[in-house]
């Protein structure tokens, strides 16, 4: 739409590009509407991968915008000359998504990328051009793809190139950046490939290709792609776009790590190295038939066992129990981490189901009998082993002797398959895969090639980097200890794990997992989340046909990102991998529950218990998802599971006191609580009930004086907890002079924490809260506001009650109580923990005891 001429700009004395719009379009507005668009959102986007704009006006009817002279040629011209290295595609391809991210950063969506728009200088610079259908970003409902603000293009219309365009452009859909990631894909799979990936003989067949087909293997172009190019690929040109990758800097990062790794690459037909590529879908209608299944077959497998402990289907329930350390006390981790290794090759193999890790350990050096054991997992095979690993004397050797036995409902177990194993350290890994695969064969399992690569595969080359990540799974009990202290910790061994190896893509899981999981429990900064993304994307770029990277992907997903839909799919993806993957199943409880998903999610709960029957976990995950169904006499039967495999539990222990305050029971939620003192250290009891769920109203009188008395320390150094939570403890006392004290502290130290994290809507609660107490009543409401917007009931069914609870608290302590009975009224007609009896006996109410429609709501308590 434009004519571009080279020009000289005297008063700068620099070369430069003049882009007029034609005459005959002058005259159109919509043209010329478009064309100054275009200038307005280059100039607003400053980056060496994007067009420069200098100047923009209209001379003697004349419209033009003046750019930086570029001297070389399209990337299509490049294209068209031959073949590309495959270094310097990926090179290019980098400094692509680095100006998108940049684009998208400012709100634009460029909406048609394509070779022709991207510029190669003859130095081998790149820069992205014509921004002429770009737009300003705009949310779109997912229920609906319907538009929510006012863009440029009305739906229906669509704007873009045929070939390079995403399904919801070409189906003119509201689109986001997501859409140029679709693009991107497209044009990468161009420069690897040197084909266009949906190129048809009409424009109706190509658009038609977009809809419904995967573009042809990009080995079949003849030219060696590295798998996790391919996958990178894959990931870009999801037809769902909430499965693509979340934002380009992910893409810039994939690309980077995958142009530094010595990936397997296929060469025509000849594999080169053996790793499959990721699983594919025709079509979006195809991908929810095979979340549908994946999670059938999930149920099936892990209904309970019927009499003999086979599981429903024919698979059989094996529990591989710690397998027992015949040296120096010191080694126990080591002993340990065989038997996780096995049981986890174990868990991938098709028609056996593997008791949990949860659920195994507790019975390391354990008393009781096999028959005892296998009735309490409801398995019928056991495997042990004893571990013996020599060290010194010029010795470096590991024995393990394993056994298989089958629990017999008459007579003593039967011993199905011993062996015994002695090789140097280095051959350990090998050590593990055969006894998987021998435990699998006399199972009576048949190994297809994939199941017997898979059991052969070696998390790591080097004995020093499975030593770090081995003493960091010791330290998280493989991430079941969540607490901030423990997580960092475990995440220092971890990340000395990779870094003695950065091709181990289990210790790039744990590194994410771990990130994720300290980012939520404890401050959060963005040094955590882009830690927990980079090292998730590495674990996949590594090993993307194993669970653990789409696990961390979930995790980042839902505990930093809260986008639950991109968590589901992550673990589903998971789950179509290893069906009965405790991580991913227990993991997709908490998403399913964040979108509303609550029959899923409680089912789900309790199918993992069934997989993980003694676990503290699978227990509590139930518990805490009655509570939310306001089903207490049900859930504190499922935490005094929870409570019998760990009494000291400090999550367990509040999930029942809130199961005793939604009857309404004051007296019994604190008499469970003091006889919970005498497992639990005091100060880690009483720090833990008032800053979680922000119950220090709860306490007993001697419990809230040494609230009182508690420093930053106890609440892991977060100021904002510590000063909030003894704001309310003040507030309880009516001591206002230290309630403005604390609250000021807390303003001050929330804000601090918002500078690094602005978009946590929880913070941004929590400082209206402290606003609130200091009385500035405008600031607060507005920050409440702000806290329920981002994160309404709609998008996150968890998190959402309890912000509009913490607006419904502001609304009370700055006088309005008319808007607190709204949000209440809200918040009991959804899932939550709160309920008429709760407000009967919560004194954060008071102030609405008088009023009729509070006390009406009151009376609905059982």
């Amino acid at each position: 739409m434009g004519e571009v001429y080279r020009a000289r700009d005297a008063k700068l004395d620099r070369d430069v590009a003049i882009k007029v719009l034609p005459q005959h379009l002058t005259a159109d507005a919509d043209a010329l509407a478009r064309f100054e668009r275009e200038a307005k959102a280059v100039a607003a986007l400053s980056h060496p991968n994007i067009l420069a704009i200098f100047d923009f006006g209209t001379h003697e009817g004349q419209t033009y915008a003046v750019t930086e002279l570029l001297e070389g040629e399209t990337l299509r011209g490049r294209l068209d000359a031959g073949a590309i290295p495959q270094h310097q595609a990926v090179n290019w391809a980098q400094q692509i998504a680095r100006g998108l991210a940049a684009a998208h950063s400012k709100g634009v969506i460029h909406r048609d990328l394509k070779p022709e728009n991207v510029f190669v200088t003859r130095d081998g610079h790149v820069k992205i051009l014509d921004f002429g259908l770009a737009k300003r970003a705009e949310q779109v409902t997912e229920q609906t793809n319907a538009p929510t603000g006012s863009g440029h293009t009305a739906p229906g219309t669509v704007m873009g190139t045929v070939g390079y365009m995403s399904p919801e452009q070409v189906r003119g859909l509201p689109v986001d950046h997501r859409s140029d990631i679709f693009s991107f894909g497209a044009v990468l799979y161009e420069l690897l490939s040197g084909r266009k990936a949906f190129k048809k003989d009409t424009a109706s067949d190509t658009i038609a290709s977009i809809m419904r087909d995967e573009p042809p293997e990009l080995s079949g172009s003849g030219r060696p792609i590295p798998v996790a190019l391919d996958h990178i690929v894959r990931h870009c040109l999801e037809k769902d776009r909430e499965n693509r990758f979340g934002t380009a800097s992910d893409v810039a990062f994939a690309l980077s790590e995958a142009s530094g790794a010595t990936s397997a690459v296929t060469s025509g037909s000849q594999v080169v190295a053996a790793a499959p590529p990721p699983r594919r879908k025709s079509g979006v209608w195809i991908a929810a038939a095979v979340v549908a299944i994946a999670a059938l077959a999930v149920l099936l497998l892990l209904r309970r066992p019927h009499a003999g402990g086979a599981a429903a289907g024919g698979a059989k329930r094996v529990a591989v129990l710690p397998f027992e350390n015949l040296g120096a006390s010191e080694d126990d981790y080591f002993a340990d981490g065989i038997a996780d290794q096995v049981r986890g090759k174990l868990t991938s193999v098709p028609g056996i189901v593997v008791i949990a890790r949860g659920s195994s350990t507790p019975y390391k050096k354990t008393t009781k009998t096999s028959q005892e054991i296998a009735k309490e997992l409801s398995a019928s095979y056991l495997l042990t082993a004893t571990v013996r690993w020599e060290k010194g004397g010029g010795k470096n050797r590991v024995q393990v002797n394993p056994e298989l036995v089958e629990i017999l409902s008459e007579g003593p177990p039967a011993s199905k398959w011993q062996q015994s194993f002695d090789a140097s350290l280095t051959d350990v890994f090998q050590v593990q895969s055969d006894i998987a695969t021998k435990v699998a064969q006399a199972l009576g399992t048949t190994l297809g090639a994939g199941e017997q690569r898979q059991l052969a595969e070696k998390p790591t080359q080097n004995l020093a980097a499975y030593d770090a990540y081995l003493k960091g799974e010791q330290v998280s009990g493989a991430m079941t200890n969540t607490d901030p202290p423990t997580l960092r910790k475990s995440l220092g061994l971890y990340e000395q794990a990779v870094a003695l190896d950065p091709g181990f893509a289990e210790g790039w899981a744990r590194v994410s997992v771990a990130s994720s999981l300290l980012y939520r429990n404890g401050v959060p900064t963005p040094e955590l989340a882009d830690r927990s993304l980079k090292a998730a994307e590495k674990s996949l770029s590594l090993a993307p046909n194993r669970p653990e990277p789409y696990h961390a992907l979930g995790n980042y997903q839902r505990l930093v990102k809260q986008d639950y839909a991109a968590a589901r799919e992550q673990y589903a993806k998971g789950l179509r991998l290893a069906p009965n993957d405790i991580n991913n199943l227990g993991s997709a409880v908490g998403a399913e529950q964040s979108s509303g998903m609550w029959d899923a999610a409680l089912e789900h709960a309790r199918a993992a218990e069934r997989l993980d029957p003694r676990s503290l976990g699978a227990a509590r995950r139930v518990g805490l998802a009655l509570i939310r169904l306001r089903r207490y006499a049900e859930a504190r039967q499922a935490l005094d599971r929870a409570l019998t495999i760990s009494p000291s539990n400090l999550l367990a222990i509040l999930s029942k006191t809130m199961a005793f305050l939604g009857e309404g029971n004051l007296a019994g939620a604190r008499a469970f609580l003091e006889t919970s003192t005498r497992s639990v250290e005091p100060t880690a009891l009483v720090a833990f009930v008032a800053n979680y769920q922000d119950l220090g109203w709860v306490l007993t009188e001697e419990q809230q004086q040494l609230l009182l008395r508690l420093t930053p320390d106890a609440f892991d150094g977060d100021r904002t907890a510590w000063a909030i939570c003894l704001t309310q403890g003040y507030a309880l006392k009516g001591d206002a002079a230290n309630v403005r004290v604390h609250a000021e502290e807390a303003r001050k130290a929330n804000e601090e924490q918002l500078r690094d994290a602005p978009n946590d809507a929880q913070r941004r609660a929590f400082l209206g809260l402290s606003l609130a107490y200091l009385g500035r009543k405008d600031e607060a409401i507005r920050e409440g506001l702000r806290a329920v917007e981002m994160q309404p009931i709609s998008s996150d069914a968890v998190n959402g009650p309890y912000l509009q609870h913490q607006l419904a608290r502001i609304y009370m302590l700055t006088g309005e109580p008319e808007k607190a009975i709204d949000r209440i009224e809200g918040f009991l007609k959804v899932p939550y923990y709160v309920s008429p009896g709760w407000l009967k006996i919560d004194p954060n109410f008071d102030p609405l005891r008088n009023n009729p429609r509070f006390q009406k709501l009151v009376a609905g308590a059982k």
